[in-house]
């Protein structure tokens, strides 16, 4: 998760009271003008993540049924990581 960036103005001085779930698309092909790796949103708990995961994974899928080229995903937080 090198690279990675947390979304958010007060994002570096609210490190303790960020949220431990981060909700990211990683990119599986390098798009010119992209990041690989883009935080969509923050969350408290893994199930919140994993719902709205769901939610978003489904409708792409429906919207784009041939394209396969990123990858929705809920990740901890790595300034949450002691």
């Amino acid at each position: 998760m090198e690279g990675l960036r947390e979304a958010g103005p007060n994002a570096a001085g609210a490190a303790e009271k960020s949220p431990m779930w981060l909700l990211i698309m990683i990119l599986l092909h390098t798009v010119p003008g992209l990041e690989k790796i883009t935080v969509l949103n923050t969350f408290t708990t893994s199930e919140e993540c994993q719902s709205e995961r769901n939610r978003i994974g489904f409708e792409l899928a429906a919207a784009y049924p041939y394209e396969r080229d990123f990858v929705i995903a809920c990740r901890l937080n790595p300034k949450q990581i002691s």
